[in-house]
């Protein structure tokens, strides 16, 4: 019984007008072959599932076609007729995976010289070529830069960044994105058609979401989708699959952010986890949301919409500008920090909790003068004396005066509230580090007791600590590999020894999964994901019990200095520009550890229960009945 191929391998293209996307490339291509100008050796890059072995093995059943009309191949020649069976001679494909010694290429320099049996050229399909050994690359070379003229070689490869230089200047290169939304979708609803169903829009989106402008991976959750879809594949059906969330679902999941509403958003996530909910893909499909809801209110055009209908922007449309972008900001460093993770649906729940709490409130009016009326002078306002809206117009001093006498009473019964907030958030947030103490274990354990320590304490942190350029660059200059060495050694064995001991791993989770770039006897630079985690840690510094306690667990007082990758890439740039122009500082200057941690810079920034005191009363209000 013959194996059921898969639906990639079925609908594989035979020309280049039925490849998805890549225009630009497939029009470079036929240029090429319509002159009979093309290169001895051609390098395709880019991710996996994107056309690039189908494009080799078109480009080379073209090139070897006798009777080619407007770039589409005869299938009726000999080569043609031999390619369609997978049998042509002259067109050879090896895997670079699991042929990657110096034997097999070898092989193919003692068999270039050879002349094509039935086509005019003999093509090399190297794919994943970048798995190739050293030996191998080198063997390659001067077949590469001088193969004979009826030889072609056309390599593949989802690395490029591994392959030699080498290699990459012998070669004409040709880069492939990820295939466009509206290339994925269109070849989706063919191949549905194809197998005599049809797919709604939202599992269309869906499954470009899903695959990541992956061809071969939609086409591979299509397959699976179809065999319980009816006559229309819905969300449902991918739902009862993959375990993914509807567009209904993320726009509930917004609705209850920007209500505040945090039990419904735990509730949810617990029961979705439960049910083996695939987060990374709720995540990108609530970013793509938040895009539309964000470019509609800026641009204000329904041609911006393509998730979204113009009653669910309705539903939105309170919602300020900041707060999208703050949680966007979140959810996408959620994603970013927990992909590929197993601790995704802790940190991506804990992300959305902390956007929550740092939201713009809107209240009504009616609600304001319920609290106001409560606790103010008989001189403000009433809700009785809240005029008609023209009435409030002509008189401006006075709604001025009395709205500043709300404000100014208010400030202080808010203040107590956030402080009751922040510590009711405190103590939930020391309950969930402890169970996470208790119940997780390996780097699941420590990835999420770092994560909850950093929300327990950044929630108090009132303060920035700056460090300079400068001061980074002299570490820099001063920087040896031993020390480095020696640092790195230090805070692994710090958290090895004490994951075990709740009360040390308190002291010790900020080294866990920090980067050491540069270090000797006085100072140490390490590097973090984002500016939120360097700053706690530069905070954490400056506490003299914590200090002594740290240097006495590693032997030595350093300066600590933290910084987040991306500031790490700008230094990197900063030095070596400097370098270059004869402007970097070469002289180490000594670095003394107390004057260091004295002397450092730092921005004191309001009381966290003022900051959002603040937040509530710039509020947008309006009157209601």
């Amino acid at each position: 019984m013959e194996n059921k191929k898969s639906l990639y391998r079925i609908y594989r293209p035979k020309n280049l007008d039925q490849v998805a996307g890549h225009e630009e490339i497939k029009e470079i291509l036929s240029i090429q072959v319509e002159r009979n100008n093309f290169p001895h050796a051609l390098l395709f890059s880019g991710q996996r599932g994107t056309g690039k072995t189908s494009m080799a093995k078109i480009f080379a059943k073209m090139i070897n076609c006798e009777n080619l009309n407007n770039n589409k191949s005869c299938d009726d020649c000999k080569s043609c007729l031999e390619f369609n069976r997978n049998a042509n001679p002259d067109i050879l494909e090896m895997d670079a995976a699991s042929n990657n010694g110096v034997d097999e290429i070898r092989n193919i320099n003692n068999n270039v010289n050879t002349l094509p049996t039935i086509s005019k050229f003999k093509v090399y399909i190297i794919d994943e070529v970048h798995m190739l050994t050293n030996s191998a690359f080198n063997a390659l070379l001067k077949t590469l830069e001088e193969p004979p003229a009826h030889v072609i070689f056309i390599l593949a490869t989802t690395e490029y960044f591994k392959i030699p230089a080498t290699i990459i200047s012998r070669c004409q290169i040709y880069n492939f994105k990820k295939i466009s939304k509206e290339s994925v979708e269109k070849k989706l609803i063919e191949i549905s058609k194809a197998e005599g169903k049809e797919i709604d829009k939202e599992a269309l989106q869906e499954l470009f979401y899903m695959s990541e402008g992956s061809l071969r991976d939609a086409l591979n959750l299509l397959e699976q989708t179809l065999i319980i879809a009816k006559e229309t594949i819905t969300i449902n059906e991918l739902k009862k699959v993959f375990y993914i969330s509807t567009k209904e679902e993320k726009l509930n999941i917004i609705k209850n952010i920007f209500s505040k509403n945090s039990k419904n958003i735990i509730d949810y996530f617990e029961n979705a986890n439960n049910q083996g909910l695939d987060f990374q893909s709720t995540c990108i499909g609530l970013l793509n949301i938040l895009k539309e809801i964000i470019t509609f209110k800026m641009t204000n055009s329904l041609e911006v919409l393509s998730i979204l209908e113009k009653k669910d922007i309705d539903q939105l449309s309170d919602i300020e500008l900041k707060d999208l972008f703050c949680l966007s900001d979140n959810i996408t460093n959620a994603y970013t920090k927990s992909k590929n993770s197993n601790i995704n649906y802790q940190y991506i729940l804990i992300n959305i909790l902390k956007t929550v709490a740092e939201l713009t409130t809107h209240i009504s009016v009616v609600n304001l003068n319920k609290k106001v009326n409560s606790s103010l002078p008989n001189n403000t306002l009433s809700k009785n004396e809240v005029k008609k809206e023209n009435d409030i117009v002509t008189k401006p001093a006075k709604v001025y005066e009395e709205t500043k006498t709300i404000s100014q009473e208010l400030q202080n019964e808010l203040i107590i509230d956030q402080k009751k907030e922040v510590e009711a958030e405190n103590e939930k947030l020391e309950k969930d580090r402890k169970k996470v103490f208790k119940e997780e274990e390996g780097e699941s354990k420590l990835l999420n007791y770092q994560i909850s320590t950093l929300c327990l304490e950044t929630n108090n942190l009132i303060s920035e600590v700056k460090v300079t350029d400068d001061q980074i660059f002299n570490l820099i200059v001063g920087a040896t590999k031993e020390g480095r060495k020696i640092f790195e050694e230090k805070f692994e064995l710090l958290i090895k020894e004490s994951q075990d001991n709740e009360e040390d791993l308190k002291n010790t989770i900020y080294f866990y999964n920090v980067k050491v770039r540069a270090a000797n006897d006085e100072a140490v630079l390490i590097v973090v994901e984002d500016s939120l985690t360097a700053n706690w840690i530069n905070n954490k510094f400056q506490d003299h019990e914590f200090r002594k306690l740290i240097f006495q667990k590693l032997g030595n007082e350093f300066a600590m200095i933290c910084i987040d990758k991306y500031r790490w890439n700008h230094i990197k740039e900063e030095y070596m520009y400097r370098k270059k122009t004869n402007t970097l500082k070469q002289n180490y200057e000594k670095i003394n550890a107390i004057n260091y941690y004295t002397n450092l810079s730092k921005v004191e920034n309001e009381s966290i229960y003022l900051q959002r005191a603040k937040k509530l009363l710039k509020i947008n209000i309006k009157v209601v009945d």
